[in-house]
This record gives C-alpha cells, sequence and structure tokens, in this order.
C-alpha cells in the first residue's frame, strides 16, 4: 500500500465540498478544490525538477503554511519519498539529517532557498489558483509514464551521541493509524482543528493534519511559535472545536487568562510531555471541557489515548501491542502489579532508521521496539505511562537530547566540561527550561558559548541558561553532582 487513501480522500473532498475550507492560516483560507489544484500544479511543477524517481528521497523544508501541505502531498504523489524537516533547522542540522536520509533535494515551499548539502537547492512557491473546478488527483493507479506514490516517507526525531533520528515511516500503517485516532478522538467532518505544534514533528502530523485529511475537517494553523498572546487571539480567531496542543501551552493560555469560551471547543487533546493533573483540572475548571492525554512517539504515531483522568490508563490504539520488560528481563503482558519498561510493536513492521542500520537492529529485543518508557499495562489493551528511562529533555513540548547539546556547547572555544540538565521533577522550572553547567577558561563568556551554540543547533535547542564555573562538582564516584548544581543555582 502506500498514500493512495490520503489523496482518493483529497479527491473526494474537492469533488463534494469543493468551496469548503481545507486549511486556514493567517494569509487565508484554501478551499478543498484549491487545495486539490495547488497539488496538481506542484506535482507537475516537482516532476520538472526530477522528483519522479521511485523512491528518491526529497527533503521540504516544512513550517505551518499551508504551501507545506502541497508539498508533501505532491512529492509523496509523484512517487519520491518525503522527508519533512524544520525550515528554521541550521545548515548543520540539515546536513546530517541529509545524510541520513540519503536526500539530495530541499524544497523550501513558498519561502527563500535554503542551503542544501548535495545539489542547488529547489524553491516552491505558491502558485496562484486560477477559479474553476479543479482535476482530481489519483494516487492510487498511476497513469502511463507516471510513477505510482510513495510507500513510505520520513520524520525526524532527536537522537542519541549528537546525531538526530530520521524514522521511515509506512504511510499505510500510519494513515490507517491516524484515522484510528481520530474516531477514537471523535473527530467529525465538520470540525475545525487548531494545530498550534511544528508539522514536521509526529504529534501535529498524526493528530491534526492526516486526521482533517482523511475526515474532511477544516485544519486552522496556527502561527508557530507563537507568545501565549498571539496563541490565545489565534484559538478567538479559529472557532475551533478541536485543540491540538501541549500542557506548556495550554498552561499559558490560563496564565494570560484566556482559555477558550463559547464556542467551547469539544476536544482538547495534550501530548508531547506528561500532562499533570492540577493543569487537567484547571483547564476543565476554566473553559468547560476536559483535557485529553495522548501517548505517542514519531516512530509510531499515536500509541494510546486517554480513557480516564490523567495519570490513569490509556486505551492503546488498534493495530499497537505493548509488554512491559521488568527488572529480572522477563517479559509481562498483563499483570496489574508489574512496572517495567514499555516495549511496542505495531502493524507497520520494524521501527527502521534511515542510514542508522546498526540502531534499527539494537532498538528491538525478539521483535519489539524500546520505547524508553517505563508504565505499566493494567489490561493488556490499557497502559499507564510513569516516566523515562533516558536523558531526553522536553521543553515545551518539544524534545531536546542533551547530549547533542552538550557536544555542541563542548565545541565552543574555552569550554573543558559540560553537564545539560533540567530542573528536577517537582522544581519551579520543570518542563520549561533547562540549564548547561559548564567548566570554562579565564575570559570566557556566557555571550560568546551561547551565539557559538546558536549556530549550530535550532532555537529551542539553546539552554534557557548557561552557569560557568572553574570546574563542575563530583560525586565520590566520579560523576558530576548535579543536585549540588542545582542547589548552588537557586541558592
Amino acid at each position: 500500500m502506500s498514500a493512495a487513501p490520503l489523496a482518493a480522500a483529497l479527491a473526494r473532498w474537492a469533488a463534494h465540498t469543493p468551496h469548503r475550507p481545507a486549511l486556514e492560516h493567517e494569509s487565508g483560507a484554501v478551499t478543498w478544490e484549491q487545495l486539490n489544484a495547488r497539488v496538481t500544479r506542484a506535482r507537475a511543477r516537482y516532476r520538472t525538477a526530477g522528483d519522479r524517481v521511485p523512491g528518491r528521497r526529497v527533503g521540504i523544508l516544512g513550517r505551518n503554511h499551508p504551501d507545506t501541505v502541497v508539498a508533501l502531498l505532491a512529492v509523496a504523489a509523484n512517487g519520491a519519498e518525503p522527508l519533512l524537516y524544520d525550515a528554521r533547522a541550521t545548515a548543520h542540522e540539515r546536513g546530517q539529517v541529509a545524510a541520513l536520509a540519503g536526500a539530495t533535494t530541499w524544497h523550501t515551499p513558498a519561502g527563500e532557498p535554503a542551503p542544501t548539502p548535495a545539489g542547488p537547492p529547489v524553491t516552491a512557491s505558491a502558485v496562484p489558483v486560477a477559479p474553476g473546478p479543479a482535476s482530481p488527483v489519483s494516487f492510487g493507479h498511476a497513469p502511463a509514464g507516471q510513477q505510482p506514490p510513495a510507500r513510505y516517507f520520513g520524520l525526524v526525531t532527536s537522537g542519541t551521541g549528537g546525531l538526530p533520528k530520521v524514522v521511515r515511516k509506512p504511510w499505510d500503517a500510519t494513515l490507517t493509524n491516524a484515522a484510528a485516532f481520530a474516531e477514537a478522538a471523535g473527530y467529525r467532518a465538520d470540525d475545525r482543528i487548531l494545530c498550534t505544534t511544528p508539522l514536521h514533528h509526529a504529534y501535529a502530523f498524526g493528530v491534526a493534519l492526516l486526521p482533517a485529511l482523511l475526515t474532511g475537517a477544516t485544519l486552522v494553523l496556527a502561527p508557530h511559535p507563537a507568545t501565549p498572546a498571539a496563541l490565545a487571539a489565534a484559538l478567538r480567531r479559529s472557532d475551533a472545536t478541536v485543540v491540538q496542543s501541549v500542557p506548556f501551552l495550554y498552561r499559558s493560555l490560563l496564565a494570560v487568562g484566556e482559555p477558550p469560551t463559547a464556542p467551547a471547543p469539544r476536544v482538547c487533546v495534550s501530548a508531547g510531555e506528561p500532562l499533570p493533573a492540577q493543569l487537567a483540572r484547571d483547564w476543565l475548571k476554566a473553559a468547560g471541557v476536559p483535557l485529553r492525554d495522548q501517548y505517542g512517539c514519531t516512530e509510531f504515531g499515536q500509541i494510546a489515548y486517554t480513557v480516564g483522568d490523567p495519570g490513569g490508563p490509556m486505551r492503546l490504539m488498534p493495530g499497537v501491542e505493548a509488554r512491559l520488560r521488568t527488572e529480572d528481563g522477563s517479559w509481562a503482558v498483563h499483570d496489574p502489579d508489574a512496572s517495567g519498561e514499555l516495549y511496542l510493536r505495531h502493524d507497520g513492521g520494524p521501527v527502521i532508521y534511515w542510514g542508522l542500520p546498526d540502531l534499527s537492529r539494537t532498538s528491538h529485543i525478539d521483535g519489539w521496539f524500546r520505547t524508553g518508557d517505563t508504565g505499566r499495562l493494567p489490561t493488556p489493551r490499557t497502559v499507564v505511562v510513569e516516566g523515562r528511562t533516558t536523558r531526553r529533555i522536553s521543553v515545551a513540548g518539544r524534545k531536546v537530547d542533551p547530549d547533542e547539546v552538550e557536544r555542541a556547547v563542548l565545541a565552543a572555544p574555552g569550554v573543558t566540561e559540560c553537564r545539560v540538565a533540567a530542573p528536577p521533577e517537582g522544581t519551579e522550572g520543570h518542563g520549561d527550561l533547562f540549564v548547561a553547567f559548564l567548566a570554562v577558561e579565564p575570559g570566557v563568556t556566557e555571550t560568546e558559548v551561547r551565539r557559538h551554540v546558536a549556530r549550530t543547533l535550532s532555537s529551542y535547542k539553546v539552554p534557557t541558561r548557561f552557569d560557568l564555573r572553574d570546574t563542575l562538582p563530583r560525586t565520590g564516584s566520579g560523576k558530576v553532582h548535579l543536585a549540588r548544581l542545582w542547589g548552588e543555582l537557586s541558592a
């Protein structure tokens, strides 16, 4: 199978609801008829650019804009494998991702050309759509001389050792998963889905973009990144019936005193980081609608969806299986009293990382994928997530790998040691900031280090604070004494 069901849905909405908005953005609205026409024209433009080799991997530097959606659909329809990545990524980050995925071209929809590791960049600007009916786009059966639609696409997630990971995503399993989530959450064709997180992240991709395309709902793209005030304004203007966001942004809306009022949304989905029970209670009181917790990851998409209170059991999505690996190395499928590391498998087959065959192999045990999360399985089809086994940091719903940040900091002139960490859970600032503790040579300033890191990493990966010292304190076993560092920082 391939991306055929997605394009079939696009053709269906263009034929039956041509004048209904498919996408809305601060730049204007795009109807289903117009979206279909733009994809048709973009396909021809990309074929001229050479994106017609089956299986060729083509990078798309995306942002929350209709043209990113057009580029994604057009590249997949031409038979290439789209690689969706952050338009704000640095040249260094783009080079790493392109090398892993084997991508030779970057498209920058409606933007300036971005440097590409191999070959000249191609800019795919929006093409004005003439009035009148559009020809349906068909992904299912390619006409003579055209390539069949792509079977795979790529999404980028944080990696270890300073490298990102590019996950190979099968279209068929991904679309099935998105449709199952839309049904579980109760999405409808007349919904208006407010997307507040980046489209190139698996969360927005699977909870907002794909469900909207599959159900015929209107996808409202909030500007990103957005201040709390800007987000509140977008929420007021959107008339959203579904909101997709992260705890950090829900908390920000409450802080500025503008939770959704009449007409209130029917569904509010939260993911990207654990949903605090107090935040869920505050939101329900202020907005009159519950926050629904969602558990997912780039490798699997939507894994589970809440069936009750935050922190309680979540129901596994159809096609996803879970089991625990306990401390003694044994497996547990259903034991209410057992806890351990969560392992998953799904109908899409084993997880594959482009360019990292060893990691693809070692991420599995007996065919089960290691999530790095700890939890319980109260029943065979429900899961409770309790924590992480790794050091990854969640900052406003975006994942930051401390190893990657530490490597960037250590590359700055005059830095001799570095340890990156988030405030301990339960303390002020947890979930909103993280700090780089570093030992430096005399004369090195925070400004110099910050500028160096900002040239290498995206802005959200730059530590909120740099704490410069002569040396870093150590424990008796030689490890960096984080508890002491945090204590001295807050003193």
